[in-house]
């Protein structure tokens, strides 16, 4: 693929209603290249539906909530060549979208991660997450001779064709890793971009650490084993 006819943006959103109105407005003027937003919400209880109708992109209310399961039912949907995931809370620096799509073509790769731990703002990342992403992304790239700086970075850009050749099963935060672990076997090539990552400024994360690290890690172990 040496040109992006149509891009894809899918955003999973639970609750965002004070980034999600912003976060759209920015990709808007930021992607270059044609484009289409698809917002995947798990039910939130706030004002997020009505800010993503309201900003004209096209919401796909998911009843299962989970961070895999909205952005496989984004996917799903997406029609675009290249696929945009990237979360609504206002934390990525979306500025940097066509930076990653542009690797992703340049370096004929099928997966391109905004690696963030080199561009951490104050407050960012609090220590247990940042350990935990060191650790984890460590072990990935123990087990599967990557040099990876960001395994967990939920900015990433994808070929929409190889997404179609690789079954994703995990329904929350492993599915970031599942992705990887399938691409390094399949032979996709990966690569990474340099960008920022910044502190919340509206509601909580959902991230539970415990539950999360432990299905990463199962992850991890099972791709070696399969």
């Amino acid at each position: 693929m040496s040109k992006v006819n149509m891009v894809s943006v899918v955003i999973p959103t639970l609750n965002e209603a004070g980034t999600i109105g912003r976060t759209i407005k920015l990709l808007k003027k930021e992607v270059r290249y044609p484009h289409e937003i698809i917002v995947v919400d798990g039910n939130s209880t706030d004002e997020t539906q009505e800010i993503v109708r309201n900003a004209k992109c096209r919401l796909i209310i998911e009843p299962k909530r989970g961070y895999g399961v909205a952005l496989k039912t984004g996917i799903k949907h997406a029609k675009g060549d290249v696929v945009v995931i990237v979360d609504g809370d206002g934390t990525y620096e979306l500025k940097d979208v066509n930076k990653l799509i542009d690797a992703l073509i340049g370096e004929n790769a099928q997966l391109c991660l905004g690696a963030r731990m080199n561009g951490l703002y104050d407050k960012s990342m609090d220590i247990a997450n940042y350990v935990g992403n060191r650790i984890v992304t460590f072990v990935f790239n123990l087990l599967y001779k990557q040099k990876l700086i960001d395994s967990q970075s939920g900015f990433r850009v994808i070929k929409r064709s190889v997404l179609k050749k690789v079954e994703l099963f995990e329904g929350d935060m492993a599915f970031a890793t599942e992705m990887l672990v399938k691409f390094v076997k399949r032979g996709f090539k990966i690569v990474e971009v340099s960008t920022s990552y910044k502190p919340r400024t509206y509601g909580k994360s959902k991230l539970k650490r415990i539950k999360a690290g432990l299905e990463i890690f199962k992850v991890l172990i099972r791709g070696i084993k399969d």
